[in-house]
């Protein structure tokens, strides 16, 4: 059995059975066997030396979609209505299946390098067969816990058709997950009831439930949601345990409780719904159903992939948003109520949750797997560490990332991956050459998607 020893870390657990102290995390066979002080291990144990360090639950990305990275920036001043028409309309549909592999394994090991562990792929590129055997390559080579969002076609999202063909769905089940408790699990990814009709909607639930396949998908999005997507799933008996609600921004407070009644989870994307139009970030209105929001990037196409940067925004955006009320009401805000701590189980234990793996990862537990973040908390922006939660909240960023663990095979040490990115960055280069150049996109920031209308 092959033992590792993370020796003198202070530990932040997200467990409140684990006490947040210096410890030492003995793990064996890819698992946290004992968090505690002094602990004993074997003396062929490989130890990674913790002392000025802080360890912490890999961060859980609820949805990204990852076959836009090498289309990283893009989309940086544009709003949704752009991001329809250029990225899905004029890159979309010109995506080779090896641009969807070389894209997405970048964006995975962006993710590591970040500390991000656990990414739900939101795959609505699937336009042929290879496309998803391309992703799904990918997910293997990253070495990441990634749960694969099946999608449509993303001509679908563009009204070719309002069918999602599912045809295909059934053999990735069979061939590639039939096994439980491996890195990769999956997803039914749909356009759902904003995006397509009520009985598409149903038609697809249905597949998702003779395959046993949880779903994950897009409501409350700006305008786009006038009939009321969660409401429509409800009135169609569709409202799912297990089922993933991205963004909510335009969701009513019913909808919300619609999703905590059914068992639902939702995932915010802070610095996407503020920046392109999707509707202001739910955060409060979440929590005051008694729902725990977690955190996803969305897409690099328009903002950085790190989850420091989705934890402050999502921090400061509802923190604003409840001082501002107090001001307005001619109060002084007293205490605020949205914690740092909050934030941080957004990014880690409630992250798993929503992705239906909270008994694997999102925590330091003995028993689960070992995905282990190590910060090096002895560098400025973090020292003197006085408020280790907050810290990690509020001034860590990815250069503060020293060790990456995934199950307890160590993917990132003393600051670099493990992995030799060299010629997969030229791959990812040549793609992005070739679909900008199919497409008439121009590199600098200036080319804009022309708009209908």
């Amino acid at each position: 059995m092959t033992t590792t020893v993370i020796r003198g870390a202070y530990v932040i657990s997200m467990d409140d059975a684990v006490p947040e102290q210096i410890s030492d995390i003995v793990i064996r066979d890819g698992k946290i066997e004992q968090i505690s002080p002094g602990s004993d291990y074997p003396a062929d144990a490989r130890v990674i030396d913790g002392e000025g360090r802080l360890a912490l639950p890999g961060f859980v990305d609820t949805h990204r979609h990852l076959w836009q990275t090498v289309a990283r920036g893009i989309a940086a001043d544009w709003s949704l209505v752009e991001y329809f028409a250029g990225v899905l309309g004029q890159l979309g549909t010109r995506f080779r299946p090896e641009d969807v592999y070389i894209s997405t394994l970048l964006g995975l090991l962006e993710a590591q390098d970040a500390g991000i562990t656990t990414v739900l792929d939101w795959a609505h590129i699937m336009n042929t067969p290879e496309h998803a055997d391309a992703a799904l390559t990918a997910h293997r080579e990253s070495g990441e816990r990634v749960v694969f969002g099946y999608g449509e076609p993303v001509g679908a999202w563009l009204g070719a058709s309002d069918r999602f063909e599912l045809d295909d769905l059934a053999r990735i089940r069979n061939d590639h997950y039939s096994s439980d408790g491996g890195l990769l699990s999956l997803a039914l990814a749909p356009r759902g009831p904003d995006f397509s009709a009520i009985e598409e909607t149903a038609r697809v639930w249905g597949v998702a439930d003779e395959l046993d396949i949880p779903i994950t998908v897009h409501v409350g999005v700006g305008t786009w949601t006038e009939r009321g997507g969660i409401t429509a799933l409800a009135e169609a008996n569709l409202l799912r345990e297990g089922t993933t609600y991205i963004h909510c921004s335009a969701s009513t407070d019913d909808e919300l409780a619609r999703v905590r009644d059914s068992g639902g989870a939702v995932s915010v994307s802070p610095e996407v719904e503020l920046h392109m139009g999707h509707g202001y970030p739910p955060t409060r209105r979440i929590l005051d159903q008694g729902l725990r929001p977690s955190l996803s990037i969305d897409v690099c196409t328009g903002i950085g992939g790190d989850m420091f940067g989705a934890m402050r925004s999502m921090l400061s955006t509802q923190r604003g948003a409840d001082n501002d009320a107090a001001l307005r009401a001619g109060d002084m805000p007293q205490r605020l109520d949205l914690t740092t701590r909050d934030i941080l189980r957004a990014a880690t234990i409630d992250g798993a949750a929503a992705a239906g793996l909270a008994s694997r990862t999102g925590s330091l537990t003995p028993g689960k797997d070992a995905d282990i973040v190590l910060l090096n908390v002895e560098r400025l922006n973090m020292f003197p560490l006085n408020n280790p939660v907050s810290s990690v909240v509020l001034a860590a960023g990815v250069g503060n990332v020293e060790t990456v663990l995934v199950r307890g095979e160590v993917v990132k040490e003393d600051y670099r991956l493990t992995r030799d990115l060299s010629g997969l960055m030229q791959r990812g280069l040549a793609s992005r050459d070739h679909l900008f150049g199919e497409a008439g996109i121009e590199l600098g920031g200036a080319w804009a998607p022309p708009l209908d209308g």
